[in-house]
């Protein structure tokens, strides 16, 4: 009989020791199938790559939050510049001629008074310089000051007349002058006709008067070699002092 119970008892606590252990199994499931997922990646110290800048050109990059520059419309047209010559004011309705402003005509006409209704008494300094399109200029009577280099380096002028009325400058065959005939303020480079006739007056030569005057191959001086030493030649009229003088030039 005490066989008999020690068995029984051995049962009963294989029993029971199987029931425990399929209620652990039972509860443990869930976070078992939890562990069962990879740990998470662990800081090594080593920092991570950095992203490729975006290429340039002409790509869809996110919205920064700054506004876009608006483009004008695309059949918009530049504004035209007035045909006309710039002046500037002088006050007491007076004013100069400061440069070309819009006129592209060959032949440059220096107006009386400005679109302004001021009255033009002066050109000034390096007004027309270096225009090369210009080949005829009329400067009226109004005119009183004409600054250096006004008209230097215009490669292609030709001629240049002042009004008979000028108190202050005159022209001799195209060549610009003071009314004396003391300063040639402008040989224009292109100027038809060889060769020069210069008047024996002539006491001071204006820089770069001769400036760029290739066809200029002699001068007819009305005075003598010693009147001609003394004349003040500028700067820059090397076609000038390399043409033939030829002195005591009587004119006809």
């Amino acid at each position: 009989m005490k066989i008999g119970k020690q068995i029984a008892l051995i049962a009963v606590v294989s029993l029971l020791a199987i029931g425990i252990a399929v209620a652990i199994v039972w509860f443990a499931g869930p976070a078992a199938g939890q562990a069962a997922d990879p740990p998470a990646a662990q800081n090594t110290g080593q920092t991570q790559p950095p992203e490729p800048e975006p290429e340039q050109g002409n790509r869809d990059l996110p919205d920064s939050g700054k506004s876009k520059p608006v483009s004008g419309p695309a059949d918009e047209e530049p504004t035209e510049e007035p045909e006309e010559l710039l002046y500037q004011s002088l006050g007491n309705g007076t004013c100069a001629v400061m440069g070309p402003g819009g006129v592209k005509d060959a032949c440059v006409v220096i107006p009386k008074t400005s679109p302004a209704g001021e009255k033009v008494v002066k050109i000034a300094s390096r007004a027309f310089f270096g225009c090369e399109g210009i080949t005829a200029v009329q400067i009226p009577e109004t005119v009183k000051e004409i600054g250096d280099k006004a008209f230097a380096d215009c490669k292609n002028l030709v001629y240049i007349s002042v009004n008979t009325q000028n108190s202050v400058y005159c022209d001799l065959d195209g060549v610009l002058y003071t009314a004396d005939k003391r300063i040639l303020l402008q040989y224009p480079p292109m100027r038809a006709g060889d060769p020069l006739v210069l008047p024996a007056s002539v006491t001071c030569v204006s820089e770069m008067a001769f400036y760029q005057s290739k066809n200029l191959k002699s001068v007819l001086y009305e005075g003598s070699g010693e009147d001609w030493e003394r004349i003040a030649i500028g700067a820059y009229n090397y076609a000038l002092i390399a043409s033939a003088i030829y002195f005591n030039a009587q004119s006809e």
